[in-house]
């Protein structure tokens, strides 16, 4: 666990960080995660003709989470606010201090190595800003008909042509129900952490993918775990598949 203190108040926070340090939080700033790289599992043979044993499997991803303590509260990687005095979060806070990893950042898997990464901030939590839906017109691209010409179409009709796609533009996430955070690793190394309610299937997952990459390859397959293990079954739940607070990683 790592520790990053950037302010002097004296609130919650700081019994937080007090606690932290004193059970062996380290004080410094939290490092890059930087990219590992894959090495093929089976056998290799020299030129000489000689057979080479893979080295040791290699071992379970590192799962990330950072905590930024604000003036009013608390968040988990890009989650809701969260406040220091509601007794829901008083365990979370809890194994903090004792420098533990809390149960909701627990990997699925109880292998994987968790880094929890406690970022101070002086000021308040700013407000997420999500972006405004298109609201222009648009037109229908077709040949038209010898006695037609190109129509264009209102918003509320564009929306209509598109309410059958099978892609959710967004994932809505239930502050009332479970909820968990998925560290999704693209393809090409880079990686994003997500919110999702345990309700959520792994084909919501993928729609996420889909969304947050649009236009790449929607022919690819989920693993998680060590040794990795396929996510198959589309229509289960992320609690179903025991996945939550897990890596998932994207394979083609």
């Amino acid at each position: 666990m790592v520790v990053r203190d950037r302010s002097k108040r004296k609130n919650v926070a700081d019994e937080v960080f007090k606690q932290a340090k004193r059970k062996g939080a380290k004080q410094g700033p939290a490092r890059r995660q930087s990219s590992s790289s894959r090495s093929f599992p089976g056998a290799s043979r020299l030129l000489t003709g000689e057979t080479v044993q893979p080295d040791a499997p290699q071992p379970p991803e590192e799962i990330v989470h950072n905590i930024y303590f604000w003036s009013d509260g608390f968040t988990v990687d890009d989650g809701p606010l969260r406040s220091f005095n509601d007794p829901e979060h008083a365990s979370f806070l809890e194994s903090i201090m004792k420098s533990e990893c809390p149960t909701e950042l627990a990997p699925a898997d109880g292998r994987s190595k968790v880094n929890v990464n406690l970022i101070r901030k002086e000021e308040k939590c700013p407000s997420l800003k999500r972006p405004a839906p298109f609201q222009g017109g648009g037109r229908i691209l077709a040949a038209p008909s010898e006695n037609s010409a190109p129509s264009d179409i209102t918003p509320a009709a564009a929306a209509s042509s598109t309410a059958t796609t099978t892609v959710p533009k967004t994932i809505t996430v239930d502050d009332s129900l479970p909820s968990t955070s998925l560290q999704i690793r693209f393809v090409d190394g880079s990686r994003v952490v997500a919110r999702f309610n345990t309700s959520h299937t792994i084909s919501d997952v993928r729609a996420f993918i889909n969304t947050t990459r649009p236009g790449e390859t929607s022919d690819y397959t989920l693993q998680v775990g060590f040794p990795p293990k396929p996510l198959d079954d589309a229509t289960k739940t992320i609690e179903e598949a025991g996945v939550a607070n897990s890596v998932i990683i994207q394979r083609v």
